[in-house]
């Protein structure tokens, strides 16, 4: 009743209100906004530029994460979002009160799916402890797909390659998972100087390709020196 009201109210009701003449001058366009309702938050969410939804299948996505809204899900935030009173603004407080402790904890973890359903709406905390559970399982296809990638990025850049053992693949998974990191960014940072150690071993012994093993995800310094090392033995030998 009060919006349509509002929608025939003049300039001068507003100066018979109170206001300025000087100030209502200056505002020469009015508009009366209507009350979202659940509806039309769902639909606002389903097909809107730069949807909230999209946005957040992003973010999961960047950690490897494939996020999946349902339906009935959406119905769910759509009906608490409206309770907010805040328009469109208020699925992001709904949504975010859901799903922020799933983008702080997942990424690292073997997860790649989430089905966000009505089931994670109503018990978050409950599903959450569940992703968790399956994510320290360690994923040995992920992590070899990983390391091929980081085998691939390490050649390209210093003409040397890294293959690694079985143990090794199985040790990276583990210390990622604990660590709450990927495979990838652990071996980037477990081997970040390993080019010139291994650069050394290349020009003693021709080799260009390097299996690791799991002793040098545990102390990688010490593997690499150890290795360098031999590397002089044998070509000493050989001379």
């Amino acid at each position: 009743m009060d919006n349509e009201l509002f929608g025939h109210v003049s300039t001068q009701d507003f100066i018979d209100f109170g206001f300025e003449a000087e100030f209502i001058g200056r505002l020469p366009i009015r508009v009366v906004c209507e009350h979202l309702e659940a509806k039309d938050l769902l639909e606002i969410m389903k097909s809107s530029e730069g949807s909230l939804l999209r946005q957040y299948e992003q973010e999961f996505a960047a950690y490897g994460i494939q996020a999946k809204f349902e339906e009935g899900a959406m119905k769910i935030i759509a009906e608490r979002a409206a309770q907010e009173k805040t328009g469109a603004r208020g699925l992001l407080t709904v949504c975010e009160r859901i799903l922020r402790d799933f983008k702080f904890e997942l990424p690292g973890t073997s997860v790649s799916e989430l089905k966000i359903n009505a089931d994670l709406v109503k018990n978050n905390s409950k599903v959450l402890e569940k992703y968790k559970k399956k994510g320290q399982k360690v994923s040995v296809g992920r992590v070899s797909q990983e390391l091929e990638l980081f085998s691939s990025e390490f050649l390209k850049n210093h003409g040397v390659r890294i293959e690694f053992s079985e143990d090794a693949v199985e040790a990276i998974g583990e210390r990622a998972v604990k660590e709450g990191t990927r495979p990838l960014q652990l071996c980037e940072f477990l081997f970040k100087d390993y080019q010139f150690g291994l650069k050394l071993i290349q020009k003693n012994t021709g080799k260009a390709e390097f299996t690791v093993n799991s002793e040098a995800v545990t102390d990688p310094d010490s593997y690499l020196s150890s290795i360098v090392v031999s590397s002089y033995r044998d070509a000493e030998k050989n001379e």
